[in-house]
């Protein structure tokens, strides 16, 4: 969603659509391949590119605090982007930025905790979730406790 939400601020055209298209393809259909070899590798891999997408969104908001992206500062968050990440009316690509970081910090942390499990450990994964605003943690929850 994060891609869509940044290329509509720049409209490409249709043969950098394409490469695009192209590369998710050959991406989805190797890592496909190498899930099958080897999943605590590819989520390793997985949670490095989230900290690295965690990385460039902090270095895109110091240049935006700092003066550097004037016509972003000026920019509204889309429409779609507003709706997706329930951001306030109004909102501005700063307030997006910020919320697409969160949730490659959230992406971050389950790829790695899932990169961390044995190949075969049983896992609940409707019961593994995020908490601490400050710290991101992974805690399994009791079945039981949320009712």
């Amino acid at each position: 969603m994060h891609l869509f939400f940044f290329l509509k601020q720049r409209n490409p055209g249709i043969s950098f659509r394409m490469t695009i298209a192209a590369a998710q393809g050959v991406f989805f259909n190797a890592f496909f391949f190498g899930y099958m070899i080897s999943p605590s590798l590819c989520h390793r891999f997985v949670g490095y590119l989230e900290e690295e997408a965690v990385h460039t969104y902090t270095v895109l908001l110091d240049c935006l605090d700092k003066g550097k992206l004037e016509k972003w500062a000026e920019t509204k968050a889309p429409r779609e982007a507003a709706e997706y990440y329930n951001l306030p009316e109004g909102s501005m690509m700063r307030d997006l930025i910020v919320a697409v970081r969160a949730d490659e910090i959230c992406h971050r942390e389950v790829n790695h905790h899932f990169a961390d499990l044995p190949a075969y450990a049983e896992v609940d994964h409707l019961h593994v979730h995020i908490n601490d605003k400050n710290r991101v943690v992974i805690e399994k929850i009791d079945p039981d406790e949320r009712r």
